[in-house]
């Protein structure tokens, strides 16, 4: 029920024109506190409570695509718009017995190389390195019902590129978290997920619950 509900939203977000009344009708489908709101125009990360009241709100960096455009495809290096929620929370605080520990350590020690395109910001011959999902890991429900039909419509109208003589997937893994690189932050300088700084991505923990709502709006 929950999830219908979200994805319901996430059709009509765009044809919203109060941010009070998509977080009104978010919360509608959802029994928790606190939810997302992320704004791509001014970079920044807000937790409204069922009130409307914003507890805190954070700098954030997202997907490095000029254009700005909603998430389409595998390697597009957008950030996805629309109502989402939180399926997986992975901490390198957590046990470290439990998978969400064990997950998040194998993938910060993954190193990313400027050569296939994972840079520091503003210096593409500088590999990102590891640790670059930092202390926590929070992922989305991308894609959702409304990115699928998205997808659908652009691969029969044959909108998508071919990319090694291929037509790329819808993409996955979208999610918030740490990073490694703190001069990104405020810019487009992802491959689509959303930074924060470290401390900043553990205080939010503290409003984050499994089904959590993200709210990805442009404005």
């Amino acid at each position: 029920m929950i999830r219908t509900i979200i994805l319901f939203i996430s059709l009509i977000i765009i044809s919203c024109n109060s941010r009070e009344e998509i977080i009104k009708r978010t919360f509608q489908g959802y029994n928790g506190r606190y939810l997302i709101y992320v704004c791509k125009s001014d970079y920044t990360l807000k937790v409204y409570d069922r009130d409307f009241r914003i507890m805190t709100d954070y700098k954030i960096g997202y997907g490095l695509n000029p254009d700005k455009r909603p998430k389409l495809y595998s390697g597009d290096k957008r950030t996805p718009e629309g109502v989402y929620r939180i399926i997986e929370i992975l901490s390198m605080d957590a046990d470290k017995n439990s998978n969400a520990y064990k997950k998040l350590k194998s993938m910060n020690q993954v190193y990313f190389r400027a050569k296939d395109g994972h840079y520091k910001f503003g210096k593409k011959d500088i590999d990102l390195g590891d640790n670059a999902y930092g202390p926590r890991f929070f992922r989305l429900d991308y894609p959702n019902l409304n990115d699928k039909h998205r997808y659908k419509d652009a691969l029969q109208n044959r909108e998508l590129p071919l990319i090694n003589q291929r037509t790329p997937s819808i993409g996955s893994g979208i999610a918030i978290h740490g990073n490694n690189d703190i001069t990104s932050i405020g810019h487009l300088s992802s491959s689509g997920c959303i930074r924060m700084y470290n401390d900043d991505i553990v205080e939010l923990g503290e409003y984050i619950q499994i089904h959590t709502p993200v709210i990805i709006s442009r404005k």
